[in-house]
């Protein structure tokens, strides 16, 4: 209501200042004809001023009534001659005021019909390229600046449709407008028209203001949560609609209208990609977002610049007391002073592109060192985890086959490991190479096993070497029901003659219980961290001596 207030008084100054601008042109320049010989002078001309202005401030009428008054006043009152007493004919004075009457009024006219041409360009300028009956961005982003500028508080709502794509490739191309303008069409009746934007094709934003929120809110949750709960009946078909919205709340901070609607997008970035919800922002996730973009530049200069480098955990062999081989897992201290976990890094790494690039780079290193230790007598078999991208890719494998024959090493030292979730999603084509590597004499483990959805099924299918159990169940391995769970585990891959790896083992009450379950090997921090090589070579020396 203040800020009405505000834009009235406003208003009323500045119509206050044109009338008086107007009457004060009209007075100066009658009196300055009157005072230079009368209306044969060229000086009435100027009276052309006030009316063209008053047309151009309040329209054609005003404009006409202006010429009128300007006719009058330079009329029958005003002589021809004002040094020789000589009067206008009324010819004379009424064709003037005809013309300035004329003039105010298509000026007038014009500058009406300019101002409509504009405002109706500027309407479709502010409409959604997708959906005409809504505003659009620009409309979006300049309501959000009026609201900043008059200190409201209020919420940005933006509601993502994030299946919308699917339905127009697989369904029907039309069927995504009738959607979301039936959506758009239910948040209207709740919250108003001006209140809904389309920013996207797949995305339509709400600002609550102030007055409002609570309604507001309430409002648009009971209209999405029938599109969360239920499919959506349109043109014959039965539709699933996944909406993910995010809010963002304004409490007059300093911020561009831009940066406001991004924290609302923010903020439904939450949560998993197709799974429907409402979420706020969180500043944490803008950080963690933030940073993640930082890591992303770095990480693809961090091989150049020396900053990624391998370490290596030791695998202990029960029955035998021995080392049975390391895990090789790599590392990044970026700017050689902040270290990176490897499940920030490794997943961007995947996402980007960058992946084959650091495989590339710890089997290298991997079988650098596997040369060195050879050389000093020491013989230590390597496990690498490998991703999917890398067990398909024809050239990845065979350049790992000319770098092991380069260094002449034993492909039968080296074991890959892969996920059993990787597995469960590629089985045939991924299953394939397995053999295939197999045959060149690598050894093969399944790592994370019990975690993703390939649990007992078709393992004898499967040619691995090695099963790795995975850390969730020697965490809990202190239960009768986990422990018999690993059992099983453990009784299953045995009849298939292969070995068991459990990590992930930190007590010696953990490590007891894996013994009388005949776990043939044991990796974890009751043995030893990940070391770096020269740490690996002193605890290799000291755990054989102590074992002998």
């Amino acid at each position: 209501m203040n800020s009405l207030i505000r834009r009235v008084n406003k208003n009323s100054r500045t119509s206050l200042m044109k009338f008086l601008l107007i009457s004060i042109l009209i007075v100066s320049i009658v009196y300055f004809v009157y005072i230079t010989g009368g209306t044969k002078m060229v000086f009435v001309q100027l009276l052309y001023v006030p009316i063209i202005l008053s047309a151009l401030f309040w329209g054609a009428l005003v404009g006409l009534f202006v010429g009128m008054v300007c006719g009058i006043l330079t009329g029958p009152c005003l002589p021809l001659d004002v040094a020789n007493g000589i009067m206008q004919s009324p010819i004379n004075w009424i064709s003037r005021m005809l013309i300035f009457s004329f003039i105010g009024f298509i000026t007038g006219y014009m500058i009406d019909r300019i101002n409509k041409l504009n405002a109706e360009r500027q309407e479709r300028n502010l409409k959604s390229p997708f959906y005409e009956e809504l505003p659009n961005a620009q409309k979006l982003l300049h309501d959000i600046e009026q609201r900043i500028e008059l200190k409201e508080s209020f919420k940005l709502i933006s509601i993502k449709f994030t299946n919308l794509h699917e339905i127009e490739k697989y369904v029907d191309n039309k069927l995504v407008f009738d959607i979301v303008k039936s959506i758009a069409k239910k948040l209207t009746h709740s919250c108003g028209r001006k209140a809904i934007y389309s920013y996207e094709k797949d995305e339509l934003i709400v600002l609550a203001c102030n007055n409002c929120l609570e309604g507001y809110e309430d409002s648009i949750k009971k209209v999405l949560d029938h599109y969360f709960s239920c499919p959506v009946s349109m043109q014959g078909y039965k539709i699933r609609v996944s909406l993910k919205v995010g809010i963002y709340v304004y409490q007059g901070e300093e911020k561009s209208p831009i940066e406001i609607y991004n924290k609302a997008r923010i903020a439904y970035e939450q949560g998993e990609v197709k799974k429907s919800g409402v979420y706020y922002y969180d500043v944490n996730l803008e950080n963690k977002r933030r940073e993640i973009h930082n890591i992303t530049g770095a990480l693809l200069e961090s091989i150049d610049r020396n900053e990624l480098f391998v370490m290596y955990q030791p695998k202990i062999d029960l029955a035998n007391n021995k080392i049975s081989g390391v895990e090789a897992l790599v590392r990044w201290k970026r700017n050689g002073t902040d270290l990176i976990g490897p499940n920030i890094f490794i997943p961007i790494a995947e996402e980007i592109g960058f992946i084959n690039k650091i495989s590339e780079f710890v089997f290298d290193s991997v079988t650098t060192q596997a040369q060195i230790w050879k050389s000093k007598g020491m013989d230590i078999k390597c496990s690498i985890n490998t991703s999917v991208n890398e067990f398909i890719d024809d050239n990845f494998t065979a350049w790992a086959r000319d770098i092991i024959t380069s260094k002449n090493l034993n492909r039968s030292d080296f074991e890959f490991e892969i996920t059993e979730r990787a597995i469960a999603y590629n089985d045939k084509k991924l299953i394939e190479k397995m053999y295939f590597l197999k045959e060149l004499g690598y050894q093969i483990s399944i790592d994370d096993f019990g975690s993703g959805y390939n649990s007992f099924k078709s393992l004898s299918e499967i040619p691995f070497d090695k099963l790795k159990i995975d850390k969730y169940f020697i965490d809990r391995i202190y239960k009768t029901e986990i422990a018999e769970m690993v059992r099983h585990f453990i009784e299953y891959a045995h009849t298939f003659d292969k070995i068991v790896i459990a990590e992930g083992v930190e007590t010696e009450e953990q490590l007891n219980i894996l013994k009388e379950l005949k776990c043939d090997e044991i990796q974890g921090y009751y043995y030893s961290k990940p070391l770096l090589p020269e740490d690996l070579e002193e605890f290799y020396i000291k755990f054989n001596q102590d074992r002998n």
